[in-house]
Formats: C-alpha cells, structure tokens, sequence
C-alpha cells in the first residue's frame, strides 16, 4: 500500500481507533514505561487524561479561538473554558497569541504551543468535515496567510500548518505524518536548496518541489541596533548574546554552514546553545532582552518593535510525493498558489518576493 493510501485510510475509516490506541500509549508510555520526574511531563498526562482538554486542544490544534468561541463550540461557560485552558497553558500545550478588539471588549486568542503539535500523531488535530484537509509542516508567516485564503477561496480545503522545521517537516512526510512540507535547507557541497535532502530522504520515490516565494533573513535586533551588529562576525564580539535556532531548521543549518566557512567556533558565540522553536520565538527573544539578537525573517521583526538587518535570500519551496501533485483533490490548492491574489497577498509581507516560477513544479527523482 503506497503512503498516500495509508494517510486516507488513517483519516477516513481509521481516525478514531488509531486516536484511542495512541493516545492511550502515550499515556501508558509516560505514566509505566518512564518514570514521571518533571512537573511538566505529570502536567502533559493530566492533560491527555481528561476528554475535555482533549478535546479543547484539538480545536486549538485546528485553529486560534477565544474562551467565548470554545464556551460556544463545546456548551459551556467562558468560566469552565478558562479553567481548562489555564491547565493547558501550565502543561505547555496552549498559548496566548494575541487580544482582538470585538463587539463588547478586546477577546483573547488562543493556540495550541509547538509543543502541543510536536505529539500530533497522539492528538490529532480536528478537521472540518465534508472538507480535503491538507497537512503542512511549516513554520512561517506566508504559509499561515495561505491558510486563511485557501480557506476563504477554496471552501471545499482545509489547511494545517504544523509548526515542524524543514528537517522535520520531511522526516513527517516521509512518516506519513503529514501530506507536504515546506523547506529552506542548503546543501553544504553544492549550495544547492532541498533537492539533496528530497533525494536522500526519499529514494526511489516520485516527489516534487514547488517554489512558492522568497524570503530575506537576517539578524533580529534591538531598536536602533545598539550593538551596530551588520554581519555574523558580529555575534562574537564580547557582551553580545544570540538566541538560537533548533537543530533541523533552515536557519540552524545555514548559520553552522556559514559559521564553519568563516572559521568561528560556535562556543564563542554567547548564546549559541539558547533555541527558540520559531521565527516569532526567536523575535520575541530579543525583544524581552533574553537575547541581543538572533536570525529571522524580516516579517517577524517589525511586531515585535524590532530592526533587522538582512544577510541572505533563500527559496522556500513545498515538497510534496507527486502523487499528492497529480491528486485531483489537491488541484485547487496548487491552482491557487499561481493566482494573482496569492502573490499579492505574499508580495504584502515584509522581506517576501514572488518569483516570476512561482508554482512551477520541479519533479525530483
């Protein structure tokens, strides 16, 4: 049976026993198997203990929502919601994201945490139903916008974006654990972007990239850039400290690459060894004063009241088996990653450009 087979028999006739076998692993694997030691991990089986945190995670996992959108969505009150969702919140799985000015008062929105995604295979996400859903692992502010318009123009598709590196992204792919990946992740031979990583990760399978945008990064600085930091030369000098990002990541490897061809030893850089999981982690970082800098794309600087200084351009592409490419159902999707609106919408983000390729699918052999 061919993975493709094997992810619409899981999601179509198999969900719900595979949810309740794995869950019920999991639990059995932290509560029997290993020993709970940390406050955090007696947290996280509470958590998957109780169906109603169960459950409210999910929706979180699907899609940003307010205590009164969640009250609304399982019938019960703003309080109960609130009590569950302070539970999930000390566990690590769910965060405040931001308050919104609506009708009667600003409401806080809520997600699920990278950490919370991490274990998707135990919780599975909630998918609309009569709906295609479409799982991608991706960490990026384009592909968060894909979503939102994809789901306003093509109603019959639903996309997840789950927080996974480029390295990670592949590894699910290849798991069967979601459908595509995005990545950004240069080959230290050839300086060649993702066609080694697809080769070697996925041999004698059919798969295919598809450029969708570029991207600038670049250093994530303080206001006015107290420290004048213009090049990775800089992050060695006395009394300056990075924020790092997760081994896997494009941003990781391109750092250690070009930190190698300049012959800088990572333990002189204050900060190497401190990783945050995300561009907006990485930004908000070096705006609390927990770091003095650290690599990200420029859309992430300007929220947080941060300047950037940028370093490089990088594809970002979307690799995908080529049977994914070739499934009618998909076909409005990678339609619309062509449409005027599409480009538009990306050309709006700071440090974002669409080449004139854009959606031009490269097979990969």
């Amino acid at each position: 049976m061919r993975p493709r087979d094997i992810w619409h028999l899981t999601h179509q006739v198999a969900r719900p026993i595979l949810e309740q076998s794995i869950r019920k692993y999991l639990i059995f694997w932290l509560a029997i198997i290993r020993p709970l030691n940390t406050t955090s991990e007696l947290l996280l089986f509470k958590v998957l203990g109780h169906p109603e945190r169960y459950a409210i995670l999910r929706r979180l996992m699907a899609q940003q929502a307010t205590l009164s959108q969640l009250g609304q969505a399982f019938h019960k009150t703003p309080a109960h919601i609130r009590h569950h969702l302070k539970i999930l919140e000390q566990a690590g799985l769910v965060e405040f994201v931001e308050a919104r000015r609506v009708q009667g008062g600003p409401e806080k929105y809520y997600r699920a945490t990278q950490r919370a995604l991490f274990i998707h295979q135990a919780v599975l996400p909630e998918t609309p139903k009569r709906k295609t859903g479409i799982t991608i692992g991706s960490m990026d502010a384009g592909i968060e916008q894909l979503a939102v318009l994809v789901g306003r123009r093509r109603p019959g598709i639903f996309i997840l974006p789950l927080p996974l590196s480029s390295l990670d992204g592949l590894i699910a792919v290849r798991q069967g654990l979601c459908q595509m990946s995005t990545c950004h992740l240069v080959d230290p031979q050839s300086g060649e972007y993702n066609r080694s990583f697809v080769r070697r990760l996925f041999p004698g399978q059919p798969m295919a990239l598809v450029q969708i945008y570029r991207r600038e990064e670049g250093l994530l600085v303080q206001p006015g850039n107290p420290f004048g930091l213009k090049s990775l030369d800089d992050l060695a000098r006395p009394g300056v400290r990075l924020v790092n990002r997760e081994p896997g990541s494009g941003v990781r490897q391109w750092l250690d690459l070009h930190l190698k061809h300049l012959g800088l030893q990572p333990e002189l850089i204050a900060g190497y060894a401190d990783v945050a999981h995300s561009h907006q982690a990485v930004a908000q970082a070096v705006q609390s004063g927990r770091a003095d800098a650290g690599i990200g794309i420029a859309a992430s600087a300007g929220p947080c009241g941060l300047d950037f200084v940028p370093l490089f351009e990088e594809p970002y592409e979307i690799a995908v088996s080529l049977d994914g490419v070739t499934d009618r159902r998909l076909a409005p999707f990678f339609d619309y990653l062509s449409s005027g609106e599409f480009r538009m919408a990306i050309r709006g983000l700071a440090g974002y450009a669409v080449p004139q390729n854009a959606g031009v699918v490269d097979v990969i052999r």
